[in-house]
């Protein structure tokens, strides 16, 4: 057994929390339509939500003295940090107290939100903006001290935009460089892309909770165990991940495109030459065959 010293259980945590009204204003139509008599909704509404983290955040507080913590919100074109932060007057008072006060100040201020919010002014939180704070916080950490073990846990409850694909894709290699885990727990219906591929290529945890009111449960028995205790404790692992990427040129999804020989920059029309590095291509294609191909050899090999 490798020698184990005092700093190596110490741990820092960094939480991502999506803050985007108009996705918690569905999120709570969707608590209110779907309200069971004997078992209540599966989907959580915000203020719930909050109730869950703090309990989390405190039974993370107590398995180490030394455990850090920091708490950043995803929002609408903006990201900040809930905690630490010089905005709540707190002296001498717990730093679960100190994130208690600032969720609730939040909730007081998105609840008046939500209703103001509609479809038509809405937009998807800024993911990748909060994910490049957790690292360069992360960083700044690990300089004061070398051997504290680092992990990011997001909260996400806003669709996928392939917009920012790329951003938050070079967050995912510098985090995967680091040996930094990102965790990630889905409030929405459907899954995540992005943090798919975010949890798979850092050894996260990806899991969508089919009661989210039950939230609290699934917090303590799968986020709260850190990386090296995962290896000895059945955690949640993904079955399938999305491994789709987005264009560069038009910023969607594709399932089939053209990839640039030289830097890999994908596109989902053949250009002349590649927009990121220059390279000028001299062979000509179409999707159009390529698709047509593809269907024909999945038919003659279903055929065989």
């Amino acid at each position: 057994m490798d020698n184990v010293n005092e700093d190596d259980d110490t741990s820092l945590l960094v939480i991502i929390v999506d803050l985007n009204a108009y996705s918690w204003g569905k999120q709570v139509e969707l608590a209110e339509q779907n309200i069971d008599s004997t078992s209540g909704s599966r989907f959580i509404t915000l203020s719930t939500f909050f109730e869950h983290l703090v309990i989390f955040i405190n039974a993370y507080l107590l398995l180490n003295q030394e455990n850090q913590i920091a708490v950043i919100s995803s929002n609408v074109g903006e990201s900040s940090f809930i905690y630490p932060s010089n905005h709540v007057d707190t002296k001498d008072k717990s730093i679960s107290f100190k994130i208690s006060q600032s969720l609730n100040n939040i909730s007081k201020h998105l609840i008046e939100e939500i209703h103001l919010t509609s479809e038509e002014n809405s937009s998807s939180s800024s993911f990748s903006a909060a994910m490049s704070l957790a690292l360069c916080y992360i960083n700044r950490i690990k300089k004061d001290n070398s051997t504290i073990r680092s992990r990011i846990l997001v909260f996400n409850i806003s669709p996928d935009v392939s917009t920012q694909y790329i951003p938050v894709m070079n967050c995912i290699f510098s985090a995967q460089k680091q040996s930094i885990p990102v965790d990630s727990c889905i409030l929405t219906s459907t899954d995540s892309t992005f943090l798919q591929q975010a949890s798979h290529l850092t050894n996260g945890i990806y899991l969508r909770p089919h009661r989210q009111d039950h939230l609290g449960q699934y917090l303590l028995s799968s986020f709260l165990i850190d990386s090296y205790s995962r290896k000895f404790l059945n955690v949640p692992t993904l079955k399938t991940v999305d491994y789709r990427a987005s264009c560069f040129c038009h910023k969607k999804i594709v399932d089939i495109g053209f990839v640039c020989s030289v830097c890999l920059s994908i596109y989902c029309k053949y250009s002349s030459s590649c927009t990121t590095c220059g390279t000028k291509f001299t062979i000509k294609f179409n999707i159009n065959q390529l698709k047509t191909s593809s269907s024909s050899s999945s038919s003659q090999s279903e055929n065989k």
